[in-house]
C-alpha cells in the first residue's frame, strides 16, 4: 500500500476509535488509510507491506530502508505519517485476544503526541529513530514483539539525549546484550542493582557533571559503581 499521512480529521477519528475500544466497543478498524477525506498523499513514493515482523528491531530496519527516500527532517515529527503507520500495523501493535477484544495502550503509543516529552512513546517512530541512529547495537533493546514495549525500551528511549549519545547506547549494549541471543541478559529489566533502570538513573545524575556526548563506551562504563554493575561487566 502507498504510504500516506492522516489529516487532523483522520487522527481524531482514530483517537475516538481507540477510546471506543477502551470502553468495550470492539468495532472494526476504521477505513481511514486511503480515504481522501481522512488522509493525504506524501511527497515521496513509498510502498509499505502489511506483514508480520518478528521484533520491533526488524520493523525498524524495514522502515529505515523504506523511508530512506524521504527527507528525514520533514518526516521526523510528521504526526500524520507516524499515526498512519500505527493504524496500518495496528493488528500487530494491538492484537485481539482469544475473545476478539483489543486493549490499546495510551494514545501516544499510536498517535504522535503534541508534547515533545512524550514523542518517545510512539511505537513506530521511536523504533525507526533508534535503529536509524544506532543500527544493530540496539537490536537487543527492541527484541520484543510489536505489541510489547518493555522495560529496556522505556528506560533507554525516554530521555531525548539518549538518542544521539552513541557512547551511552554502546555502554548499554556492552552491559546488557545477551552474548548468545538477540535479547537482553537476565536481570537487566526491573528495579534490581545494576538494572537498566539504575543505569538510566545514574547517568541522569552524571549528565549534570559530565559531557556524556564526548565520552566513549568504556569511559561511561567506568563511571558506574563497580560493585553494583559487576554482574553485567563480567565476561560471560
Amino acid at each position: 500500500m502507498k504510504l500516506r499521512r492522516l489529516n487532523s480529521t483522520g487522527i481524531e477519528h482514530f483517537r475516538n476509535w481507540l477510546n471506543g475500544l477502551r470502553e468495550g466497543q470492539q468495532a472494526d478498524t476504521p477505513n481511514l488509510l486511503q480515504n481522501t477525506g481522512f488522509s493525504e498523499e506524501l511527497e515521496w513514493d513509498v510502498d509499505v507491506e502489511n506483514r508480520d515482523f518478528q521484533s520491533r528491531y526488524e520493523l525498524g530496519t524495514y522502515l529505515v530502508n523504506k523511508l530512506a527516500v524521504c527527507d528525514e527532517k520533514a518526516i521526523r515529527n510528521d504526526a500524520g505519517l507516524w499515526t498512519w503507520l500505527a493504524l496500518f500495523w495496528f493488528d500487530r501493535l494491538c492484537p485481539a485476544d482469544s475473545n476478539g477484544t483489543r486493549k490499546p495502550k495510551r494514545d501516544d503509543n499510536y498517535i504522535l503526541s503534541t508534547r515533545y516529552r512524550d514523542h518517545h512513546r510512539h511505537a513506530i517512530r521511536t523504533t525507526w529513530l533508534f535503529v536509524k541512529e544506532h543500527g544493530n547495537k540496539i537490536g537487543f533493546i527492541f527484541s520484543n514483539p510489536l505489541s510489547q514495549r518493555g522495560e529496556l525500551t522505556e528506560q533507554l528511549t525516554a530521555r531525548p539525549y539518549f538518542l544521539n549519545c552513541k557512547g551511552l547506547m554502546e555502554a548499554a549494549w556492552s552491559l546488557y546484550k545477551d552474548p548468545y541471543r538477540e535479547t537482553w541478559k537476565s536481570g537487566a529489566a526491573g528495579n534490581g542493582p545494576g538494572s537498566v533502570r539504575r543505569f538510566a538513573l545514574i547517568l541522569k545524575q552524571f549528565e549534570l557533571t559530565h559531557d556524556l556526548y564526548s565520552m566513549d563506551r568504556d569511559e561511561i562504563v567506568r563511571l558506574l559503581p563497580k560493585k553494583e554493575f559487576a554482574r553485567f561487566t563480567a565476561d560471560p
